[in-house]
């Protein structure tokens, strides 16, 4: 079963297991294809976590990866060279919703650029991340074309 929906900036098809563009620009992944780009992973699972990062890596991103809203936002403080910061929005202590929230109201509005991560079949769960400033949605199980897709939509938006 899949679930499709639509959005106003670009349309966005996120199925079982990934989120994926379903434009006519969609480009192959390739090895080493986002060379440099700094991420801040955050998620509460050491399993999710090591597949998460070994992936990015995988794409060429250099990954600091963090096992709590706390951590995430303490690296933030002490890094200003990160573009894009991955939570996992169920988190305990602090959710990804409140770390976005966190984010959003001592940094700018549109750095750096966030994205969450959520096995989450919930309808409206794009929309509230919408409100809370994040710029993209990747669905568990991660996987890597899906990644790439949702990280290279996030970026080409921005511009």
């Amino acid at each position: 079963m899949n679930l499709v929906l639509r959005f106003q900036t670009r349309p966005l098809s996120i199925g079982r297991s990934s989120a994926f563009i379903t434009s006519s620009e969609q480009q192959p992944t390739t090895p080493q294809q986002f060379k440099g780009l700094k991420i801040v992973l955050a998620d509460d699972d050491n399993v999710n976590r090591t597949v998460t990062k070994k992936l990015l890596e995988k794409l060429g991103c250099e990954v600091t990866a963090v096992a709590s809203g706390f951590e995430c936002l303490s690296t933030l403080s002490s890094e200003n060279s990160v573009r894009v910061v991955i939570l996992d929005l169920q988190m305990p202590e602090m959710d990804g919703f409140e770390v976005a929230s966190r984010i959003r109201k001592f940094r700018s509005r549109n750095w750096p650029f966030i994205i969450a991560l959520t096995a989450s079949a919930e309808d409206n769960i794009w929309e509230r991340c919408l409100q809370l400033g994040m710029n993209g949605v990747i669905r568990k199980p991660v996987l890597l074309q899906g990644m790439a897709e949702e990280l290279r939509r996030v970026l080409q938006v921005a511009g």
